[in-house]
């Protein structure tokens, strides 16, 4: 009876660990890149080569990887889509792995794994 019961205390505390080890980020809005034709301009005159424009992706749980975007987005890597975070989400580098988990309005959140 001991035993079980040092046992389901190491699992129940497994499993808080892990729950609070989990970081979220909720996001503010999806966008996609979109290319230009060659010879497109800012409203400065300079060259500009894509745009980001506002976007949705379909509903649904997605295991992704973020990588720094320009400015305050973020690329979903693998895609042409890029998500904008309520707040400040940190350094991402070259990749941060997580579940993205998209609504039926357009948004969501970011659920970055542990490393």
């Amino acid at each position: 009876m001991r035993y079980l019961a040092v046992i389901m205390m190491l699992f129940t505390s497994f499993k808080i660990d892990k729950t609070e080890s989990i970081e979220e980020h909720s996001i503010d809005q999806v966008y996609s890149k979109v290319e230009l034709d060659s010879g497109t301009l800012n409203e400065d005159g300079e060259d500009i080569d894509f745009i980001f424009v506002e976007d949705e992706i379909k509903a649904g749980r997605y295991e992704v990887s973020i990588t720094d975007g320009p400015g305050d987005l973020y690329e979903i890597n693998g895609t042409d889509y890029f998500v904008k975070f309520i707040g400040y989400y940190g350094y991402a580098g070259y990749g941060e792995e997580g579940l993205l988990i998209i609504n039926s309005y357009g948004t969501g959140k970011f659920m970055k794994y542990d490393d």
